[in-house]
């Protein structure tokens, strides 16, 4: 393990650290230590323990910590989702993981259109198509989720196409990539 190179596999493993009652890590696995501290490793490829609580310390930032760590966060170029899950302890001893933060690799391409949507003046109702329309689905599956018909799905595309001035669902997203750059 002397080198850095043995400490970054190329495995799908999830980062899992172990905290105690008051959030501190306990212990972490290997993946932890590359997804946390891959451009903090020392010479021997060991990071320092204080750079993984400082990391963990990161994701809790939010004012709703400690019931809700972020969602997710970048580390180089890959993303990660955190889940943050409660243990059951066996014993009375405090020095027990009282929780478990798993971090697993996620989709990067998730694009904030926010700006450019408010661009074109749409209405949450066409705003909401959009969002659906951006993750993939048919008209079928917009109006599903929606609660409408299929028809209502195509009426609001047919208004969002005339206000971005594209003719097509693909021009849609043409235009939003184009704008976000």
């Amino acid at each position: 393990m002397g080198d850095t190179q043995s400490l970054l596999p190329n495995s799908a493993e999830p980062a899992l650290i172990f905290l105690d009652s008051s959030f501190k890590p306990v212990s972490y696995n290997q993946e932890a230590v590359r997804v946390l501290a891959y451009s903090e490793l020392d010479k021997n490829g060991k990071a320092l323990f204080k750079v993984i609580e400082d990391k963990v310390r990161q994701l809790f930032s939010s004012s709703d910590f400690p019931d809700r760590p972020a969602p997710s966060f970048q580390s180089g170029k890959r993303c990660y989702s955190v889940r943050l899950l409660a243990l059951t302890a066996s014993g009375p001893s405090p020095a027990h993981p009282a929780h478990a933060l798993l971090l697993e690799r996620s989709d990067c391409t998730s694009i904030d259109f926010s700006s450019a949507l408010n661009l074109f003046r749409l209405t949450p109702r066409e705003r909401e198509t959009l969002e659906f329309l951006i993750q993939g689905m048919t008209s079928k599956e917009i109006a599903s989720h929606m609660g409408v018909s299929p028809h209502t799905v195509k009426a609001f595309l047919r208004l969002v196409m005339s206000k971005m001035q594209v003719s097509t669902r693909s021009g849609i997203i043409g235009k939003l990539i184009a704008h976000h750059r």
